[in-house]
């Protein structure tokens, strides 16, 4: 679960959606929140969905063989419902996948998704303020492109693995 944080909170925090330079942290935190909240209930969403399909296993002979495509086309209709970004679409299908692939019951499965969502919102809120304090640093404007971004993601990567042991 530690990769898929890191992965997933990378992937959202670089999306092409770029916070305004001149943006409050409060602002860039409210947003994240939110974005944390959608993709917990949107992946909680697609994954009662499955545990419903799943449930009728025995009547629905397609169920189990059609249930990745199924619950992948249910979470691209809603991210295009919600006027999502193709990588909050990604984002859902591989939580749903990978916490759906675990062994346990539907509460354990949602804490699961609970448990990855906030990770991602920490990630993603240590990650928007190491870039908005590197943006007001007296660092060259040479040195804040991708190999800086990349470096803060590896140091926040690092302290949430230490962080991630305890979790899960």
């Amino acid at each position: 679960m530690y990769f898929l944080i890191i992965m997933l909170g990378f992937l959202l925090a670089m999306r092409g959606a770029k916070p305004a330079p001149l943006q409050s942290p409060v602002e860039g935190l409210v947003r994240i929140g939110r974005e944390a909240t959608d993709l917990f209930l949107t992946a909680s969403l697609i994954l009662s969905l499955g545990a419903t399909v799943l449930a009728f296993n025995e009547k629905l002979l397609f169920a189990q063989e059609y249930t990745v495509l199924g619950l992948g086309l249910a979470a691209y209709l809603l991210s295009r419902f919600q006027k999502k970004a193709d990588v909050f679409f990604l984002a859902v299908v591989v939580i749903a996948f990978r916490v759906g692939s675990q062994q346990g019951d539907l509460w354990l499965r949602l804490s699961m998704a609970w448990a990855v969502c906030v990770g991602i919102a920490i990630f993603q809120a240590c990650f928007l303020g190491l870039r908005y304090k590197l943006l007001f640093s007296d660092v060259p404007a040479s040195m804040k492109g991708w190999p800086i971004l990349c470096l803060l993601a590896g140091f926040i990567s690092v302290v949430l693995w230490s962080l991630g042991s305890l979790v899960f």
